[in-house]
């Protein structure tokens, strides 16, 4: 009943505690080429998922030398979990507060690494991800544009929507492509 007011309530929690934690200027040519260790959230919408596959083993591909966490809900991350060099980290409602924030334990298990590039690939915001992206720490954090991205990403997308999820995915992989 009251599951609009709390996401709010989270949605403003969040962005408070981001945005006094302004991000260094950088430049992207460098960084997104020279990233050894990425972080990817998975979209929550399940038709999301079967478009983003082929996103994720690019991004695979891309960082084969270093390593890959992907994060996702639990029925989601058991796709990926036999791949080479991925680590999985899953989560369940039960790992999110009242408000949908994660919890102490899902912000420990995604900060226990360091990343140089964190990939949120949900196209409309999630409050879940977009604070599991802000809290790696990771020097790049890219996102599509969406509502709150400035206090959350400081790489964002712009895709259509009149685009497919498949195409919007490419577009990402292409602007990735660029540097």
């Amino acid at each position: 009943m009251f599951e609009g007011w709390r996401y709010r309530i989270g949605t403003w929690y969040a962005r408070t505690q981001y945005r006094s934690k302004r991000d260094p200027v950088m430049r992207f040519n460098d960084v997104l080429s020279s990233a050894k260790r990425a972080l990817v959230i998975l979209p929550e919408v399940e038709e999301d998922l079967s478009a983003v596959q082929s996103t994720v083993r690019v991004l695979c591909d891309k960082f084969h030398r270093g390593a890959i966490t992907i994060v996702g809900r639990d029925h989601q991350a058991h796709v990926y979990a036999r791949q080479r060099g991925v680590e999985v980290v899953s989560y369940s409602k039960e790992d999110l507060t009242s408000f949908f924030l994660p919890r102490h334990e899902l912000l420990q298990k995604v900060k226990k690494s360091t990343f140089d590039v964190a990939f949120d690939l949900n196209r409309s915001f999630t409050l879940s991800s977009a604070v599991l992206c802000r809290a790696s720490q990771a020097r790049v954090r890219v996102g599509f544009t969406k509502s709150y991205a400035d206090e959350f990403y400081n790489f964002q997308i712009h895709v259509t929507p009149a685009l497919s999820l498949t195409q919007a995915y490419a577009t990402l992989i292409k602007c990735l492509e660029m540097f």
